[in-house]
């Protein structure tokens, strides 16, 4: 068995391995009870595929604990004792989602069980006692009330009325007798009724986004929506915000923090849909705000991309790839076309029947003149183009055959080669030829030595070969500073402007000269390996 399919079948197993992990999130919850009377406990975690088991910390049963049964995923206290004291979990699974929460129960025994909810007093219009699992239980309940405690003189009623006066600030507590399986029970529920202080507001929360949007989406893909509101002023913690939608099959899964933003507090909400299906098409996804001052809520509707959208993103994609590909393709087209004269070195090799890669034209005859032209066009040059690079030059000065005619020699040689290198010094500009180096417009050229009118010549034919029979690619190096333009002739001018020149220094480092022969190996044809 080979290393990648070992490698491949880790990465499969390892894969699966994570998809199966469970989702387990662990919760602590106190509650305070009143020996006597029925109490419950509950997971709040609804739907058709929730499993939900019940347990004593650690681990215990509840099957032999008397006064304690389970209905509908509901444990009650039938009623409360003070053995009841301890830990219970609601262990509850949806899927690979699991939840556990861990209800701290303290029995005491007391006359009336402990607030358990608050209203305000000047918005109040009537008490409402809440214990909607007993009323289920036993519809004809008999209710009492009581305030700190006291009993109040009453109807048999659900409903207490509140007059919004000062007077009615306190704890108000509903007793309810009940009969379950033929047994009498009672229950109790405890209100805190307040007063603000004068000047104390309570206002409403408000949606800041969505408030109507559509956005497009694709079937299959998963998608993401966030809700944010603005908490109302003194909301006391009682703000709420959630996602809800129009279908009662979806199951919406969201999350919510509160968040301080410039002194104000904010609650954002995220709803997140792993696959987008049809049945998140075209109906309205709500984002909810609650609070006792009053509520908004944001909608969005989400509807498919259009074939027709989806072929745009994706040629607008195509196109800014290309581009991309293009600009680096130019930044790095230096190196590609060396790259690609290594690999496909055969077909890259020009066959036009010359016989020398490149003619080297430059000042040579005077030592003390042209010193460093000549080191460079007679070492350096031919140390890399030829013996690293494998090019055939033709260097005037090193080449030529004893006896030969020196004007049909350059006429001949140049005609031959596929590249000419001329290579400028300071020194090239004599006062000669500050006066006409190359004259484009007359023959007769004026130089202080027979080295001078050599090298004239030769730039003459090879400028007159690029610029007018354009069939000879001229190569400006420059060995030296102090090379002016303005002194150069015309042709020279032209050709340095539209093609540029190659600075090479001797004493630069080894990176600059790295780039400098990159580049000129760039300028010249594809080289014959030998």
């Amino acid at each position: 068995m080979s290393f990648f399919t070992v490698y491949f079948q880790w990465i499969l197993l390892s894969t699966l391995w994570f998809a199966e992990m469970e989702m387990h999130m662990t919760q602590r919850r106190s509650e305070n009870f009143v020996a006597g009377l029925v109490f419950n406990l509950q997971c709040n975690r609804n739907g058709q595929n929730v499993s939900v088991s019940w347990s004593r910390v650690p681990s215990q049963s509840l099957g032999n604990i008397t006064g304690i049964t389970i209905k509908d995923n509901i444990l009650w206290f039938l009623p409360a004792e003070l053995v009841h004291s301890g830990e219970y979990s609601c262990f509850s699974r949806n899927g690979n989602e699991t939840e556990e929460i861990i209800f701290e129960v303290s029995v005491q025994n007391e006359t009336c069980p402990p607030m358990n909810r608050i209203d305000n007093v000047k918005s109040t219009e009537e008490l409402i006692c809440f214990l909607p699992r007993v009323f289920e239980l036993d519809p004809g309940a008999q209710v009492t009330w009581r305030k700190n405690c006291h009993p109040l003189k009453g109807e048999n009623r659900s409903v207490f009325p509140v007059n919004r006066s000062d007077e009615m600030v306190g704890l108000f507590t509903c007793f309810v007798n009940f009969t379950f399986e033929g047994l009498n029970y009672s229950a109790a529920q405890t209100t805190n009724l307040y007063s603000l202080p004068s000047g104390f507001v309570v206002t409403k929360p408000k949606i800041i986004f969505p408030k109507q949007e559509t956005h497009t989406v694709t079937l299959g893909e998963s998608f993401n929506l966030s809700c944010k509101a603005l908490v109302g002023k003194n909301d006391m913690d009682e703000t709420l915000i959630y996602w809800m939608s129009d279908s009662d099959s979806l199951n919406l899964s969201y999350k919510s923090i509160t968040m301080k933003e410039s002194e104000q507090l904010y609650k954002l909400c995220d709803l997140s849909i792993s696959e987008v299906t049809a049945e998140y098409l075209n109906i309205d996804l709500k984002c909810v705000v609650q609070h006792p001052a009053g509520s908004d809520f944001g909608i969005v509707r989400l509807i498919p991309a259009s074939q027709k959208e989806h072929h745009y993103w994706i040629c607008l994609g195509l196109v800014a790839l290309v581009m991309l590909l293009v600009a680096l393709a130019f930044f790095f087209r230096v190196d590609l076309v060396l790259v690609y004269r290594d690999v496909c070195s055969s077909s890259a090799v020009c066959s036009d029947g010359k016989s020398y890669d490149a003619y080297v034209s430059y000042l040579h005859g005077d030592q003390l003149i042209s010193s460093s032209a000549m080191t460079f066009a007679l070492h350096f040059l031919p140390e890399m183009l030829e013996d690293l690079y494998g090019y055939k030059l033709f260097i005037s000065g090193r080449d030529e055959l004893p006896g030969e005619a020196v004007h049909e020699v350059i006429t001949d040689r140049m005609s031959r080669s596929r590249r000419l290198i001329i290579v400028l010094t300071s020194q090239s500009q004599t006062d000669a030829t500050k006066k006409s180096l190359i004259s484009d417009d007359a023959v007769q050229l004026e130089t202080s030595s027979s080295a001078q009118m050599c090298a004239a010549y030769e730039q003459r034919v090879g400028l007159y070969d690029a610029l007018v029979k354009q069939g000879l690619k001229v190569l400006l190096v420059q060995v030296e500073d102090g090379v002016e333009e303005d002194l150069l002739p015309e042709s020279l001018r032209f050709i340095r402007r539209t093609k540029g020149i190659l600075r090479w220094r001797q004493n630069a480092s080894d990176r600059a000269n790295r780039r400098f022969w990159k580049y000129v190996r760039y300028h010249m044809p594809p080289a014959q390996r030998r």
